[in-house]
């Protein structure tokens, strides 16, 4: 039987290896694939194609603070860096990129969403209090993000996100440094 467990684990092992091995080649041939698209001759295709209306939100990082109305955890670090191309960040437990394509002058659709895939931990809060489930906020996390549709910058500390019915979705306030992860 432990010989049976054994094979079982070392297979499970291995076919973890080749998923991280294709997480990473395919990560690579997209940001290459990013960095070599022809740049476009418009001179305002250079902005941050992530539009909130107010200033470019390119290279800034935010913390979620609620989905849907319901407020994050404060010992969850659910965070979002804005690239050009891309939001990455962490989830939760795992790292993540989501690709996006801009629509109209102030609309993004998110075209793929790539992750990390490590387990998450199920977090105690206090002796005999509620748990918070990890994976749980990092599947809505990463659902709800993959459907919005715009955001709006609140001034200089927050980030809403938008739905495709315009109700807010995600609600982000700004980090002054990066988390360590």
């Amino acid at each position: 039987m432990k010989k049976k467990n054994y094979q079982q684990l070392v297979l499970a092992l291995s076919l973890l290896g080749l998923a991280s091995i294709s997480f990473a080649i395919e990560s690579i041939n997209t940001a290459q694939q990013n960095e070599t698209a022809a740049p476009s001759a418009n001179p305002s295709s250079m902005a941050c194609p992530l539009n909130s209306g107010g200033p470019s939100l390119l290279g800034s990082s935010w913390r979620l603070k609620s989905i849907y109305g319901n407020d994050v955890p404060p010992e969850l670090q659910l965070t979002l860096n804005v690239g050009k191309h891309a939001m990455m960040g962490l989830s939760g437990c795992n790292q993540y990129q989501a690709y996006f394509a801009q629509v109209g002058h102030r609309g993004f659709k998110v075209i793929k969403i790539n992750q990390t895939r490590k387990a998450c931990p199920v977090l105690p809060t206090v002796v005999g209090g509620p748990t918070i489930n990890v994976g749980n906020w990092e599947g809505n996390y990463l659902r709800v993000l993959g459907r919005a549709g715009s955001v709006a910058q609140k001034g200089n500390q927050m980030l809403e996100f938008y739905d495709v019915n315009g109700k807010a979705s995600l609600i982000l306030t700004k980090q002054t440094q990066l988390l360590s992860e």
